[in-house]
C-alpha cells in the first residue's frame, strides 16, 4: 500500500435506515404514533407513553378507526365518529390540526397540540401519523402572562381599562381613522361634587361611587368600544363606527343610569350623576385636541348646572 492512502473500511455496525428513524422519533419530545391502512396501531413511541401513560404493548396492534388519544376540543366536542382525526385524515389526505384536551390513563385530562398527518407513497394513503406535544406548560405561561397583562391595563380599584390602554386603544382608533377613515368618538365623564362625597361619608364610600360609575358606564357600551378610568373622578368612553347622533343617545342613557341608581348609605340612597362631554374625532385632530375638546364640553356641562350632556 502507498504511504499517505487509505482504504475505505465497510462498517458492519451501521444501522438499518428504518430502524435509525425510529430511534430519533424515539427520543423527540412530542408523542408520536402511526395507524396503518387497516387503522393498526403499528407504532407508539417513548413521549406518547410519558405524556398519555399507555405503553406501548398496550396499544400496538390494536385496531380503531378512532384516535388512540380519545381528543375533545376545548368547547368540549368530541372528535370522534364522523369527526374522527383519524378516519378522516385517510378518507382526504389532509392534515388536521386541533388544540384539544386528551385523558391520561389516571384520569386526568392533559391539554396538548394535536397534529394529525396522513402518511402517502406518491398519491396513495398508507396510514395516518398522530403527533401530540403537552402544552400544559405553555397554558401556565399564558395564563400568568394574561394575568399580568390585566394588572398592567386595568384599574385596581374600579376594574375597569386604565389610563395605559386607554392611550393604546386610542392610537389604534385613530389610526384607523387616518388611515382608512373609521369615524370614533369621546366623551368624557366627570363624577358631580365628588370630592363632596368624599368629604362627608369617607373615601370608602368615593371609593363605592367611583365603582358604581365604572360598572354601569361598562353595561352601556359594546365589546368594540371602550369605557376606562382616566384619572380621579374623570373616564373616558370611546365608541367606534359612530356618529355625533349615536354618541349623544348613549351619552344621554349612561347619564340618566347614573342618575336613577345611586349608593345606599345607612339604609339611605345617594343620587350620583355625572357631566359629560362628547366630540367626535375631526379632520386634521391630533389624539390629544380630541380629549381636550371633550373634557371642554364636559366642563361646559358642569357650568351649565351639571348632570347634562355637552356635544362640541
Amino acid at each position: 500500500m502507498a504511504k499517505g492512502f487509505m482504504t475505505n473500511s465497510v462498517d458492519n455496525s451501521a444501522i438499518d435506515p428504518t430502524e435509525l428513524c425510529r430511534l430519533m422519533l424515539n427520543d423527540t419530545i412530542e408523542g408520536i404514533y402511526f395507524v396503518d391502512r387497516n387503522y393498526t396501531v403499528t407504532y407508539w413511541n417513548n413521549s406518547a407513553e410519558n405524556i398519555t401513560g399507555i405503553r406501548a404493548d398496550e396499544v400496538i396492534g390494536r385496531v380503531s378507526t378512532e384516535s388512540i388519544l380519545h381528543p375533545v376540543t376545548i368547547e368540549g366536542m368530541a372528535l370522534n365518529g364522523d369527526r374522527s382525526t383519524i378516519r378522516g385524515a385517510m378518507l382526504d389526505g389532509k392534515m388536521r390540526e386541533n388544540e384539544v384536551n386528551i385523558i391520561h390513563r389516571d384520569g386526568h385530562q392533559i391539554p396538548v397540540l394535536l397534529r394529525t398527518i396522513p402518511i402517502k407513497k406518491y398519491t396513495r394513503i398508507v396510514g395516518v401519523l398522530e403527533v401530540f406535544v403537552d402544552f400544559s406548560n405553555r397554558q401556565a405561561i399564558l395564563k400568568q402572562a394574561k394575568h399580568y397583562r390585566e394588572l398592567a391595563y386595568t384599574d385596581r380599584l374600579t376594574r375597569v381599562p386604565n389610563r395605559r390602554y386607554l392611550d393604546k386603544f386610542l392610537k389604534a382608533r385613530h389610526g384607523e381613522f387616518v388611515e382608512r377613515g373609521v369615524p370614533y368618538g369621546v366623551m368624557m365623564l366627570d363624577i358631580d361634587h365628588f370630592k363632596e362625597f368624599n368629604d362627608t361619608y369617607g373615601h370608602d364610600l368615593g371609593d363605592e361611587v367611583l365603582k358604581l360609575v365604572a360598572s354601569s358606564g361598562e353595561m352601556m357600551i359594546r365589546e368594540t368600544d371602550l369605557f376606562a378610568r382616566f384619572g380621579g373622578e374623570e373616564f373616558i368612553v370611546v365608541l367606534v363606527g359612530t356618529n355625533s347622533q349615536n354618541m349623544m343617545v348613549v351619552a344621554d342613557a349612561i347619564r340618566t343610569v347614573m342618575q336613577n341608581t345611586g349608593v345606599v348609605h345607612d339604609g339611605k340612597t345617594l343620587q350620583v350623576t355625572v357631566s359629560i362631554g362628547v366630540t367626535m374625532a375631526r379632520k386634521d385632530d391630533t389624539i390629544d385636541a380630541v380629549i381636550k375638546r371633550a373634557d371642554q364640553m364636559m366642563y361646559e356641562s358642569k357650568q351649565q348646572g351639571r348632570n347634562r350632556v355637552s356635544f362640541g
